[in-house]
Formats: structure tokens, sequence, C-alpha cells
């Protein structure tokens, strides 16, 4: 199973007042206001003059989303914050924008709208002051999107040694890409659940054995028993009814050359168009590959 980073406890996070924001000092015992004074000037410190804003119908945490992440950015490369925790803090920052927009959209903040913002403000604010989430939440890097080099590599000496067609070595590094992209709709709150690095490990895994310079003892799912998992999985894909009523069109034409292409003996670019077709049908099916898949 790949390894994710686990987000650890980390040091307490050590800001300065606004003067200091070249580097980290100060101590564990700073209030939450000069925490944010170090980020945002002293205009921006306290929650008070926050809330001042908020009540004057202006967005100051939309305002200054780009200082803010300067200084996430510097506390990461500098090892104060680790990056999982990095990244969650930067989402939760622009989830907490996106609220301040809508609430703000008719340029005013109700009582109850700044009292809530206010509340989330200061709950992140206390993460930065204690360098790390209470909840020690799993969070995870673009694993995927970093090995993806190093994959293509293996698929260039792959296809250099007449092991893998040039058509086969594009399609592998197509589906990785396209793995890639589900890792980083996974990655949107800056954390991974079990589920989801279950179907990456899984899909991974798939993509080792189609290339096949790996140990791994695992055979390849036949074509017929992706057609079955990709049955299974569209009655609970959550897509719409039009949607599924198309692919169920799609699942029935594959079914049929799936079974042709099983009466014949069909070239290597037919079998990577059948599996390609296969891919694309799974992935708009929603098809998790994990152990309980098929």
């Amino acid at each position: 199973m790949r390894k994710y980073i686990t987000l650890a406890t980390a040091a307490a996070i050590t800001l300065a007042a606004a003067p200091a924001l070249a580097q980290s000092s100060s101590s564990q015992g700073d209030n939450i206001g000069a925490i944010f004074s170090a980020i945002f000037g002293d205009r921006f410190g306290a929650t008070n003059s926050i809330e001042g804003q908020w009540a004057a119908g202006q967005t100051p945490l939309a305002n200054q989303r780009a200082q803010f992440e300067s200084r996430i950015d510097t506390e990461v490369s500098s090892g104060v914050l680790t990056q999982a925790t990095g990244v969650r803090v930067k989402a939760d920052y622009a989830a907490l924008v996106q609220l301040e927009s809508r609430y703000g959209a008719d340029r005013r903040f109700t009582t109850a709208e700044r009292n809530d913002l206010g509340d989330r403000y200061g709950a992140l604010t206390q993460v930065l002051a204690d360098g790390a989430y209470a909840d020690n939440a799993t969070a995870a890097t673009a694993e995927v999107a970093d090995g993806r080099a190093a994959f293509e590599t293996r698929v260039n000496t792959a296809v250099s040694q007449r092991r893998l067609s040039r058509a086969q070595g594009t399609r592998l590094k197509s589906d990785y890409a396209a793995l890639a992209q589900v890792e980083t709709g996974y990655l949107r709150d800056g954390t991974i659940s079990a589920s989801e690095r279950a179907d990456l490990d899984a899909r991974l895994d798939a993509l080792d054995v189609r290339l096949g310079d790996t140990g791994y003892a695992a055979a390849p799912l036949t074509p017929r028993a992706r057609l079955e998992g990709i049955g299974r999985a569209l009655p609970s894909s959550g897509l719409s009814n039009a949607a599924k009523a198309q692919l169920q069109v799609e699942y029935e034409d594959l079914s049929r050359l799936e079974s042709a292409y099983s009466r014949l003996s069909v070239s290597t670019d037919e079998q990577a168009y059948l599996d390609r077709r296969l891919t694309e049908l799974e992935t708009r099916a929603r098809v998790r590959l994990g152990a309980n898949s098929y």
C-alpha cells in the first residue's frame, strides 16, 4: 500500500508583529490577534477590526488572501508547518473566503453572519497558533502527480525494449494523467479519505499491472469482469437518470463488442481500443477499483 503523509503535531507557529514578516519569531504564548497582525498588518490583526470591516460591508479575508497564502508558504518552507497542514489551512481559508463572499453578496453582513465568520476565523487562527489541527486528520500530498515523471520513464523503457507498443505506451501515459486529475479532485479539501486512498492505490496497481514491470502477482481484470463491475456501479453512481441512460447504451454497446472480440483473434490495437473504452466508461460510471468493486 502506498504511503500518504499523515498530519502530525507540528511545532507551535511563531509569528511576530507585522514588521517581522520575513521570519517566524515570538512564542506559543502570542495571542491570536498578534498572529494575524503579523500576516495582515496591524489594521487586520484584531478580530474586532475585521468585524468592523464586515459591518461596513467589506471583505477583508478575500482582500488579504494572497498575502495569507504567501505567509503559509513561508512557514511550510521553513519547516514550521508541515506541507499537509499548509495545504489544509489554505483550503480552509479559501472556504472561509467563499463563505464571506456569499454572506456579503448584498454588501451587508447580518449579526449572525459576522458571528459565524468570526467563530470560523478564530478557529483557523488557533490552528496557526498551534501549528497543527487538533483532530490530526489524515492529509495527503499529490503523490500520483509527483510520480508521473517516474511512471512515464518506466513506460518509455518498456516501449524501447518492445515490451509495449507505442500505442499502449501512449494510452498508459494518458490514463496516468487522468488518474492524477482524479487525485486532484480528491485533494480539493487537502485530505484524502480511506476510500479515496484505496481507490487511488487500486488504480495505480492496475496501471502497474498493465505496464508489466512489477512483481505483482495479481492479474489484470478481464474485459468481462470490468463490464460486470460497471453494470453494478451504474445504479448507485449518483448520476442523473439521463446520464445513466446514456451510459447504459454505451455499456450495452461495449458488452456486444467484448462478446464479439472474445470469439475472435483480435489485434493488439483492437484490444487497446476495447481497454480504452472500458477505462473511459469506468471513470464516467464512477467505478471504484477497490477490493469490493468486483
